[in-house]
């Protein structure tokens, strides 16, 4: 078997081959495809594949169900979800997934928590059966879906200030044009449990609420003619749900949206609880199935929204240090 050549723009080596955002590592906050950033790792087949969409019900009665990316090991069939933030403040407790929140005196804001799907999502429907945390100004609540290599997504949105309503926008390749949002008015999101769901197909997106389609968008509808394309969500991503400090950020913008300014005190924690999530595959979406790194040989042949909640939107940029530890392939997985 040939043994792939060390990329010319590499910035890491066998021991930690996997580079995102100025480091390199083994672990899965640096090789999971979406967040390994190829051009720059050890060699073409040091990121891990995506892995293929599999229709499934999350009913988190299991621990296992969503777990530290720090703990995840690439199969995910062991674990549907993984939490990227550290500190993790989510956990599966009472038969739900629980997304919380909890001041950070160092920022004088919240520091909240992003739960990603392990499988990625092309075509389908999603649908998910939340409680969100609107119960005070500018604490923001998601589900999403999101492509971290082009920027393409589709939102469902809370906040804190508009408890009976909920947001849905759409996003291609990262313009972010906030005219798109449309909000919808229901009872309070914070109060009792609703099932969300998109329906997302090639030539349209549908949005339900309580199986209730709120909004259709077109892929025809999104033509530009200037730049001769469609700006309507076509990649490859993950689904997402998270939870952040809107009315804290330091933009003034994204305060006036969430709420402004969030309440805080030492021992204030904010919520947002998923039931359970129900993900059903297209027969277009056609992923690669191969484990992490491929056919990749051992190291030793030569083979808006990271760990820090830096950014404003609860996102940041990993800190870890790179460890000397081999990097071991994902198991590959039998589907």
């Amino acid at each position: 078997m040939a043994v792939p050549a060390v990329l010319a723009a590499s910035q890491c080596d066998e021991w930690s081959p996997c580079y995102r955002e100025g480091y390199c590592n083994s672990s899965a906050m640096f090789c999971m495809w979406g967040l390994c950033d190829s051009t720059q790792s050890y060699n073409s087949t040091s990121c891990w594949q995506p892995e293929t969409c599999t229709t499934q019900t999350v009913d988190f009665t299991s621990s296992s169900d969503a777990i530290s990316i720090n703990s995840y090991k690439g199969n995910p069939a062991d674990n549907a979800f993984v939490s990227v933030f550290d500190p993790d403040y989510s956990s599966v407790a009472n038969g739900n997934l629980v997304l919380s929140m909890k001041y950070d005196a160092a920022q004088n804001k919240g520091f909240g928590a992003t739960v990603d799907a392990s499988h990625t999502f092309l075509y389908g429907k999603a649908t998910a059966r939340v409680k969100t945390a609107s119960v005070a100004p500018g604490v923001v609540s998601s589900f999403i879906f999101r492509s971290d290599v082009t920027g393409d997504e589709i939102d469902f949105e809370w906040v804190g200030k508009s408890p009976a309503q909920v947001q849905t926008n759409f996003y291609y390749r990262n313009v972010l044009n906030y005219q798109q949002m449309i909000p919808h008015t229901m009872a309070d999101t914070s109060a009792d449990f609703h099932d969300y769901s998109f329906e997302w197909s090639k030539d349209k997106i549908v949005w339900s609420v309580d199986g209730t389609a709120i909004r259709t968008l077109n892929r025809a509808d999104t033509y530009n003619a200037a730049t001769n394309t469609y700006a309507f969500p076509d990649t490859r991503g993950r689904v997402a749900f998270s939870i952040w400090d809107g009315g804290n950020s330091g933009a003034q913008g994204t305060a006036d949206w969430a709420g402004t300014p969030t309440p805080w005190s030492a021992s204030t924690v904010y919520s947002m609880y998923v039931d359970s999530v129900t993900i059903e595959c297209s027969g277009s979406d056609a992923a690669s199935s191969s484990p992490a790194g491929g056919d990749q040989p051992s190291a030793t042949d030569g083979g808006e929204p990271g760990s820090t909640n830096a950014g404003t939107d609860g996102s940041g940029s990993p800190t870890d240090t790179p460890s000397q530890q081999k990097c071991i392939p994902r198991p590959t997985i039998v589907y």
